[in-house]
């Protein structure tokens, strides 16, 4: 049985044609080439020796006529007589030459005319011999001369200016030739590139189409199989790679409808389903590829970012963030390797959305981000309620603020002895009344402080400080106070820190926090230490650890929270649980970052980032108080 022909001989045979047309066209142009030489060849050299021949010839015969002159009035100079007969092979030579070259019938009539004309020119000489007594008078040598020599010599430049008048006749017929042989080699080559063109354009049309219908069979088929039509079948029988192409394709239709109709095709039926559960979800939701190129959205988001699931399929997440209402989701780290969350605003006509923006990455067994989902869960309606809910609260302190101040007052007056005399029993009373109204009076004022941050009432003076100075005012502050409770206060500040981009008020309160916090959970012998030093880029990194009871893991997060405080703590160190949530705001709007490392029985270590006005220095120092 004869092997198919496979695609690669089938193009290897394409190209053997394709070489042979071009040497054929190659060889014929050679040989209209040398045709075309050829004729130009003989209408140089062929009448260019003629004519040369013919002007021999008629040389010879002028010096002849000199010679029968000579021997006319001297008819016994020897050298003339010598000279005559050299003249007279000279022409034969030339004459025979010419005889065997000429072919024409009219040619070959004027070369023996020449011939016969020269035998008469010559006989003349005899003549002159046979008569030389009585051509002793001069009139009678000039008459034999005009009678008899000058007619024969005239007779032969006759026959030879007709010999040389058909050369050069011929010369300008083979210049035709050569220019009709230029011409039809002109035409031919013109007429076989077209035909090889037309060829080679009907034979790679039908070829191509040959070699192609299969491929395009098979993606008609694919796109139906995308659509969900199953059971599609290839109609090709070649026997070539298309063709098993094909059939290895027909052998996967009949898998893959085989598959769709058992109990595994259910589980597409439910991957279906999913596919259409998440189109139908209300919130706006979008799944990323590895690359963060769209691979799903559902609906929702199609309304929100008027867009359609064909138009943002594959486009780079980035690409459909258009215009200013959505350029604060520019915010969105997409890209976080962690869960990531946070409120964005999305300006309207009319009122401005809130939504719930979480990015939640998700990996493969093998630890590779697989795809990523971004949930976008409007908050607007919250948002308003807790704008309403932080202007309440703000009105609610406000107004508590001056007869909290009235009551602290009595209380100091009542305590004065300038006032009247007060015993113990009324003293206790008093101190209990100051020492709550205080602690209520810090309530309202950090519940004030968080509504004007949470508002954007508050301003921030930024400008260049030395963390070192701050961090210095902040500790003689507390120094007094952890001398009394018995605490270590040290710091290890990094000299020629580079100033930090701050506001030195705000981060003295930040401070001052933090410190207030750690002197709350710490007892005599513990320590406290605030560190600074270079953070991971242009940041300054503070840290402020003490040697405490410690956050349990699951409340080090939600510290930072508002009114979220530690359970298991002494009731009297409990604070507002304001504190924290106020210093976040504070860091928060200076670009910075602040977070809790804690364990159990191990102490507390808080940390806080700063931008940096220039870059920092190299090395640390350490004091203790």
């Amino acid at each position: 049985m004869a092997k198919p022909k496979s695609i690669q001989s089938r193009i290897t045979w394409i190209n053997i044609s394709l070489v042979a047309i071009i040497g054929i066209l190659g060889l014929f142009s050679l040989f209209s080439l040398q045709n075309l030489r050829q004729a130009l060849v003989n209408l140089i050299s062929t009448n260019y020796n003629s004519i040369e021949r013919l002007a021999v010839m008629e040389s010879c015969l002028k010096e002849q006529r000199q010679d029968i002159l000579l021997l006319l009035y001297h008819s016994e100079n020897a050298e003339a007589q010598t000279d005559f007969q050299t003249q007279c092979n000279t022409f034969a030579s030339a004459w025979q030459a010419e005889y065997d070259t000429i072919v024409l019938p009219q040619e070959m009539e004027m070369i023996l005319e020449i011939n016969t004309s020269y035998e008469d020119f010559c006989h003349t000489l005899d003549l002159m011999h046979q008569n030389q007594t009585t051509l002793a008078l001069l009139q009678d040598q000039k008459t034999f001369y005009q009678d008899t020599v000058l007619p024969s010599y005239k007779k032969v430049l006759q026959a030879i200016e007709q010999l040389r008048s058909s050369n050069e006749t011929a010369l300008f017929g083979r210049q035709d030739e050569a220019s009709a042989i230029v011409h039809r080699a002109i035409f031919m080559l013109c007429f076989l590139f077209l035909l090889a063109a037309v060829i080679a354009f009907i034979f790679f049309r039908s070829a191509t189409q040959k070699l192609f219908r299969p491929i395009y069979e098979i993606t008609q088929n694919l796109r139906s199989m995308r659509q969900g039509s199953l059971n599609q079948k290839a109609t090709v029988h070649n026997t070539d790679e298309i063709g098993m192409l094909c059939s290895e394709f027909n052998q996967m239709t009949q898998r893959l409808s085989a598959f769709e109709q058992s109990t595994l095709g259910s589980l597409m039926e439910e991957r279906n389903k999913t596919y259409y559960i998440v189109r139908a979800i209300t919130d706006p939701l979008l799944i990323l590829d590895h690359d963060y190129h769209v691979t799903l959205i559902n609906r929702s988001f199609e309304a929100l970012f008027s867009t359609t699931k064909k138009e943002a399929q594959g486009r780079h997440f980035l690409e459909l963030l258009s215009g200013p209402r959505f350029s604060s989701f520019s915010q969105i780290h997409y890209q976080s390797n962690q869960t990531w969350k946070k409120i964005l605003e999305v300006s309207g006509p009319n009122q401005s959305q809130f939504f719930h923006v979480t990015v939640t990455p998700v990996f493969t067994p093998a630890g590779e981000k697989s795809f990523v989902i971004l949930a976008f869960r409007d908050v607007t309606e919250s948002q308003h309620l807790e704008k309403l809910r932080t202007d309440f609260i703000a009105t609610i302190s406000h107004e508590f603020k001056t007869p909290l101040t009235s009551i602290l007052m009595g209380a100091g007056l009542l305590e004065n002895p300038k006032i009247g005399p007060v015993n113990a029993e009324q003293k206790k009373i008093l101190a209990t009344m100051r020492e709550d109204g205080e602690q209520l009076n810090d309530l309202v004022g950090s519940l004030l402080t968080l509504s004007r941050m949470e508002s954007s009432q508050v301003l921030y003076q930024f400008s260049s400080i030395s963390l070192d100075d701050c961090i210095q005012k902040c500790v003689h502050a507390f120094l007094p106070r952890a001398q009394r409770a018995g605490v270590q206060l040290k710091t290890e500040l990094f000299p020629h820190l580079s100033p930090v981009w701050a506001d030195g008020e705000k981060i003295l309160w930040v401070l001052n926090n933090l410190l207030s916090n750690a002197l709350k959970y710490t007892g005599e012998e513990d320590k406290i230490r605030i560190q600074t030093c270079p953070g991971e880029g242009d940041v300054a990194l503070v840290l402020v650890e003490d040697t405490g009871p410690g956050i349990p893991p699951e409340f080090q997060t939600k510290i930072f929270e508002k009114y979220v405080q530690v359970p298991g703590c002494d009731l009297e160190a409990r604070g507002t649980g304001l504190g924290l949530a106020v210093a976040k705001e504070i860091i928060s709007a200076h670009h910075g970052r602040i977070w809790c490392e804690s364990g159990l029985s191990s102490g507390s270590r808080f940390y806080f980032t700063l931008p940096f006005a220039n870059e920092g220095g190299t090395h640390e120092t350490s004091t203790d108080y």
